[in-house]
């Protein structure tokens, strides 16, 4: 017995590991050749990391203490994609080295056609988990000293007329101008796209180039206690997007993004909890339907931090497909109006639906509640329904809302924005500011709302609420620091 153990440990000793990595220990990126020095690209031995552990069956693949630059990698079922206290994954400055969406039969998610650092198509059981970093060099592909200009409103219908937007008053918070081809800019950082039982714990993610995480056509997603660090300025640096996905919980999450927060479109069966968002758009966004008509609904927040955007809540039809059954509870939001060309216009609750993107029909809003929600805003809340898709059952309870004069209340202000629409004359346009300014509603109940007014604000905030079209108004204990 004593010879047999001497054997044992003879053979264990002399066992190349490394040559044959278990599934149980990890296949770790730098046993296949990748360097953590910050400069070296290592995007072919990642893959071959992650192709031996697929190959094996699946597993865990370890990113080490490092700085490893790379380009895009595919992940595949029943794996693990671990990085490591101290492991920092680091986008590629070159844009070829980011794959197009199109040679893996996927293509949507995000500005451009390119993927980013890491994507999984109709993969299952696929995770992101750990302590460290994926940087998506964003920095690298804009020009700092240069504004992005749009073409989706005309300052002819706005207030201040042709000085709407003008840079003088000021250029801090953006848009800066990408840089070369809007196509071929590095693709959406983390893409899951007709993935089941997805998970991303952990990790940070920080200056993204493009939206940072995008869920499309996926079931059962746990997103959980992760952290973006984006750069504000950088458009379309969004949080978290989910398209056509359904079944997700997102939860106790740090978002700072040059873009929405967290993104839902055409998606069911959704709950967000636990969450500090800080947003150039809006810090939730339900709707926009790019893609398709698909209808969308049984979504719950509660417990949201919002701070520091350009709205707080937004939902917005703009094409087919009904929108429904909407829970927002016990929410603090603060917003405000920024310089640029960004979409929002400081509210703290935006629901909208008219006809957009080229679309002659849209759908419907209905059945949305707000409840405990505290805010401070430069503006009110919009509910905005139109002739071709009128809101129906709205409910604000319990809403706190203070409205003050900000640095830009002048040079942006008394606007309400409506973007994106067919009719630039509603995309932005003049509009005196209600606490809160109803159109075209039926079946609105407010209770227990208070409004406190700031000092010295314009003319423009005459009212303390409209209801302009509007049937089946019943208002309940509304309370006024100053009459309007």
């Amino acid at each position: 017995m004593k010879s047999y153990w001497i054997v044992l440990a003879g053979l264990l000793l002399s066992s190349p590991v490394i040559a044959q990595p278990s599934s149980r220990m990890g296949y770790t990126i730098t046993d296949y050749g990748a360097i953590g020095d910050g400069t070296r690209l290592n995007t072919l031995a990642i893959q071959r990391a992650v192709d031996s552990c697929s190959a094996h069956g699946g597993g865990r693949i370890i990113v080490p203490p490092g700085k490893f630059v790379t380009g895009s990698i595919r992940l595949f079922s029943n794996l693990e994609f671990c990085l490591e206290a101290g492991a920092t994954l680091i986008g590629s400055p070159d844009n070829k080295d980011y794959l197009h969406q199109k040679d893996f039969g996927f293509s949507g998610p995000g500005a451009g056609s390119r993927t980013g650092i890491l994507f999984a198509h109709d993969a299952e059981n696929v995770s992101i988990t750990g302590q460290g970093t994926i940087d998506g060099s964003g920095d690298l592909f804009v020009y700092r000293d240069s504004l992005q200009r749009g073409t989706d409103f005309n300052p002819i219908y706005t207030r201040q007329g042709s000085g709407y937007g003008d840079p003088q008053f000021g250029r801090a918070d953006g848009p800066v101008l990408w840089k070369g081809d809007y196509e071929n800019r590095p693709g959406v950082m983390l893409i899951f796209d007709g993935c089941k039982h997805v998970r991303v714990q952990g990790i940070g993610l920080r200056v993204s180039p493009n939206w940072t995480m995008a869920f499309q056509k996926c079931d059962d997603i746990r997103v959980h206690g992760i952290s973006i660090d984006n750069d504000m300025s950088i458009p379309n640096s969004d949080g978290v997007d989910l398209y056509d996905s359904k079944n997700a919980v997102i939860s106790d999450c740090v978002i700072n993004s040059g873009d929405d927060a967290i993104a839902l479109i055409s998606s069911d069966n959704i709950t967000v909890g636990n969450c500090v968002l800080h947003s150039r758009s809006s810090g939730i966004r339900i709707g926009y339907n790019v893609f398709n008509h698909h209808n969308s609904g049984n979504l719950l927040f509660d417990n949201i931090r919002i701070y520091d955007s350009n709205r707080g809540i937004g939902i917005f039809q703009r094409m087919d497909g009904d929108m429904t059954n909407m829970i927002f509870s016990n929410v603090i939001i603060q917003t405000r109006l920024h310089t640029g060309e960004w979409w929002g216009h400081g509210e703290p609750i935006h629901v909208s639906a008219i006809p957009g993107l080229g679309s002659k029909t849209v759908g419907k809003i209905g059945n949305i509640r707000f409840s405990h929600v505290v805010a401070r805003a430069q503006t009110g809340i919009v509910l905005y329904g139109s002739a071709d898709s009128r809101l129906k059952d709205i409910t604000l309870e319990d809403i706190d809302l203070t409205i003050e004069r900000g640095p830009l209340t002048d040079s942006y202000g008394g606007n309400i924005d409506l973007r994106p629409s067919n009719d630039l004359s509603l995309a932005i346009f003049r509009h005196d500011i209600p606490a809160v300014f109803a159109h075209g509603v039926d079946g609105l109940d407010i209770r227990h709302f208070r409004v406190h007014w700031g000092s010295n604000l314009p003319t423009w905030f005459q009212q303390e609420a409209a209801f302009p079209g509007c049937t089946g108004v019943r208002v309940e204990d509304w309370r006024n620091s100053q009459a309007r």
